[in-house]
C-alpha cells in the first residue's frame, strides 16, 4: 500500500481548509471587529424573506457590524426598487445606491417562461404607502455598472457580496468590460475587490429535490447561475435551502411600529406570520461568520448543470476548490430568535451621519 498517497489527501484538505477559514476570518471584519462591507443583491418581490433580510441588514449596520455599500435588485418588477428604497428610507439610509437588473425575462432566461413581471403580494402596496425617492425600478442605474462603480472605490479584498435571489447581476458583472470606473474587466475587478461571495442558493449535498427540480435561486436564469458559480474568482459560501427552511421568523414584526415598511411587507404577504428565513441565514453568516450558528463544509465545488427546462447544482468535494456550504449546528429555533431580535430592532437614525447636500 502507498502510505504517502493515503495520507496526502487528508493533509492537503486540512491545509486548504485552514487557509480558507483564515482568509475569510481575517478579511471579513470578524477578526478585527470592523464593519463588514456588504453589497446586498436581492430578488425582492415574490417572497418576503428578502424584506426581512433587509431589516436584518440595517439592524446590523446600526450596531456597527456591517457597512451597506449598495443594494441590487435581480427580479423584474417596477415596484421592487421603490419598495426596497422605502425600507432603506425608514432606517435612515434613503441615499443608499440601488441597482436594477437588465436583460432577462421574469428574472429568468428560460425560453418557456412568460415575459412578465415577477409577481408580488407586497412591493407595490408598500411602495405606495411609505416615503421614498425612487419612482420605479427602471429609473435605477443598471446593476452591473453600479457594481463596478462601488467596487472600484473600495480597498482591495474588502467587499462581501450577498445574493439572495437570481444571479443575473453577477453574470453581468463578470461579463462587464473596462469603463470609466476601472480599467479591469469584470472578472479581474471582482478578483481584486471582492473578498467573498455569500450565496443563498442550492441544495447540499444533493443538488435536486426528490421531484428532480433544482433550488429556486439557482435553477431560474440558469445561464447566469452557470456563469457565476462556475467562474467566480473568490471564495464562495452557500447557504442552502435546507438551512433557512428550518428557521422561521417574521411574526414578531407585529410588535413593531405600523410605520415600519418591513412589517407591512409581511402584513401583505402572509398576515404577519412566520416565514422561512432562507435569505436571513445567508446575510447573518456574511456579517458574523459561522460562530456557533453553523459549521462550514469541507472545500468543494458547486457545479451548475443546464437542462431543457431549468438548471440544478451538483456538489463535488475537492480540497483544491474554493466553495463551501453551511451545515446546521445551533438548533434552528435559537438561530431564529437571534435573527428576529435584529429584525424587530428599531432604527437608530440618530447615529447616522447627516445626509449630504
Amino acid at each position: 500500500m502507498d502510505t504517502t498517497r493515503e495520507y496526502s489527501k487528508p493533509i492537503v484538505t486540512l491545509v486548504f481548509s485552514s487557509l480558507f477559514c483564515a482568509i475569510l476570518f481575517c478579511s471579513s471584519g470578524w477578526a478585527a471587529n470592523k464593519p463588514v462591507k456588504i453589497i446586498f443583491d436581492t430578488d425582492m418581490a415574490e417572497d418576503v424573506d428578502d424584506a426581512g433580510t433587509l431589516a436584518l441588514l440595517h439592524a446590523l449596520a446600526d450596531n456597527g457590524e456591517a457597512e451597506i455599500l449598495a443594494c441590487m435588485v435581480s427580479s423584474k418588477n417596477e415596484w421592487a426598487c421603490p419598495c426596497l428604497d422605502a425600507i432603506n428610507t425608514w432606517y435612515g439610509r434613503g441615499d443608499l445606491p440601488i441597482g436594477y437588473q437588465t436583460g432577462h425575462k421574469y428574472g429568468y432566461l428560460n425560453e418557456k417562461d412568460a415575459d412578465r413581471a415577477t409577481p408580488s403580494r407586497y412591493v407595490e402596496a408598500v411602495a405606495r404607502a411609505f416615503p421614498h425617492d425612487l419612482e420605479k425600478s427602471s429609473d435605477a442605474p443598471e446593476a452591473a455598472g453600479l457594481y463596478r462603480k462601488i467596487l472600484a472605490a473600495q480597498p482591495d479584498s474588502s467587499v462581501t457580496i450577498v445574493t439572495v435571489g437570481f444571479l443575473t447581476n453577477l453574470k453581468n458583472l463578470l461579463d462587464s468590460r473596462p469603463d470609466e470606473y476601472s480599467t479591469l474587466d469584470g472578472e479581474a475587478l471582482v478578483k481584486q475587490k471582492v473578498r467573498q461571495w455569500v450565496c443563498m442558493g442550492g441544495l447540499f449535498p444533493n443538488g435536486k429535490f426528490p421531484n428532480g427540480g433544482g433550488e429556486y435561486n439557482l435553477m431560474w436564469d440558469t445561464v447566469a447561475s452557470i456563469r457565476a458559480t462556475n467562474d467566480w474568482p473568490t471564495p464562495v459560501v452557500f447557504s442552502g435551502f435546507n438551512i433557512g427552511a428550518r428557521i422561521k421568523t417574521g411574526a414578531r414584526l407585529r410588535l413593531t411600529s405600523e410605520d415600519n415598511p418591513a412589517r407591512a411587507c409581511y402584513q401583505h404577504y402572509n398576515g404577519l406570520n412566520n416565514r422561512e428565513s432562507w435569505d436571513q441565514s445567508a446575510l447573518l453568516y456574511a456579517v458574523r461568520g459561522p460562530r456557533d450558528y453553523w459549521k462550514l463544509s469541507e472545500p468543494g465545488f458547486c457545479l451548475m448543470h443546464n437542462r431543457v427546462t431549468h438548471g440544478y447544482s451538483e456538489w463535488i468535494p475537492s480540497p483544491k476548490k474554493g466553495h463551501r456550504y453551511l451545515i446546521e449546528k445551533m438548533p434552528p429555533g435559537q438561530v431564529a430568535e437571534i435573527i428576529e431580535d435584529l429584525m424587530v430592532q428599531p432604527p437608530r437614525r440618530d447615529q447616522l451621519s447627516p445626509k449630504p447636500d
